[in-house]
């Protein structure tokens, strides 16, 4: 009769034990490139626009984009000014959905910039990555965007989420064709400067999100996945509805392309199992050219 006793306490604590490990607090964390919300030269209804904002029918789409999701983090991509940040935000509050935290960074790229909103309830660090060096065509070049990262702190500790917007496939080196090379040597940039503030990498928690323009067997994805044989990151699967992957479409050359990510650090052993999602309704590119991501994970 004891040691049944002491079984079935072994089992109780086994249990106990097991489903304490699954709890933990479960965040929504989204990337959103939001297609020039900034004012600029622009065709609008067949006419041409000089220094015009984006069209209030594209925000609206972007907007219920957001909306329909409500992520608790929003990285955002192509945002314009810190004006037009607050703008979008302002929006989404007379709509019900309230960010009370917002980051914005100024780097290399007049024009577009990377952003974050996040709710009130989450306690965040801004650190902005503004000076990322590169060495392209002989000089000493930038990260164009460089790189925001919103630390996230909490009872279960503290992670960190780096939004990054690399260079798009437009060049002005006919050397660089679709500025493949610059790319890549932003993506080493950036992994560099994230194994430099986290040098375990295999004991670290973090999320490496965005606009990476380029495909999973590029250059600038292989940078941030591996330096050498230490893994850097490792990709959490988004799918749609349908369970289609792309999440941009091109429309000059009618193509459906994979561009935009979830990275996680490989010390985040949590994270193995879960996936991602991609917002999809029809008017999308009405909004965008590009289709929301987003991922629901539990921080044990």
């Amino acid at each position: 009769m004891k040691e049944l006793h002491r079984y079935i306490l072994s089992v109780v604590v086994v249990f106990f034990g097991v489903f304490a490990q699954g709890e933990g607090t479960t965040i929504r964390v989204a990337s959103y490139n939001v297609r020039n919300y900034l004012s600029m030269d622009r065709i609008v209804e067949g006419k041409w626009r000089p220094d015009y904002p984006k069209p209030e029918k594209e925000k609206d789409v972007v907007r219920g984009t957001i909306l329909s999701v409500g992520p608790d983090i929003l990285a955002l991509q192509e945002i314009g000014s810190r004006m037009h940040l607050e703008e979008l935000r302002r929006d989404l509050s007379n709509e019900g959905l309230d960010y009370k935290g917002s980051a914005w960074l100024e780097a290399h790229d007049s024009e577009r910039h990377v952003a974050a909103l996040w709710k009130s309830d989450l306690e965040v660090q801004v650190v902005n990555h503004a000076n990322l060096p590169i060495k392209y065509m002989g000089k000493v070049d930038f990260v164009k965007r460089g790189m925001l990262e919103l630390k996230i702190s909490g009872e279960e500790g503290t992670w960190s989420l780096f939004n990054l917007h690399l260079k798009s496939k437009y060049t002005n080196f006919k050397s660089d064709p679709l500025s493949t090379l610059r790319r890549t040597l932003e993506g080493r940039s950036a992994r560099d400067k994230i194994i430099k503030l986290f040098p375990e990498l295999e004991r670290e928690r973090f999320l490496i999100v965005g606009d990476l323009n380029d495909s999973p067997v590029s250059g600038a994805l292989r940078a941030l996945a591996k330096k050498g044989d230490r893994v850097l990151s490792i990709p959490i699967e988004c799918v749609d509805s349908n369970g289609s992957r792309w999440t941009h479409y091109y429309k000059k050359e009618d193509s459906y392309t994979r561009i935009d990510y979830f990275l996680r650090s490989p010390g985040w052993t949590e994270l193995r199992n879960v996936s991602g999602q991609i917002f999809s309704r029809p008017d999308y590119y009405e909004g965008s050219d590009h289709r929301m991501i987003w991922v629901d994970m539990t921080i044990p």
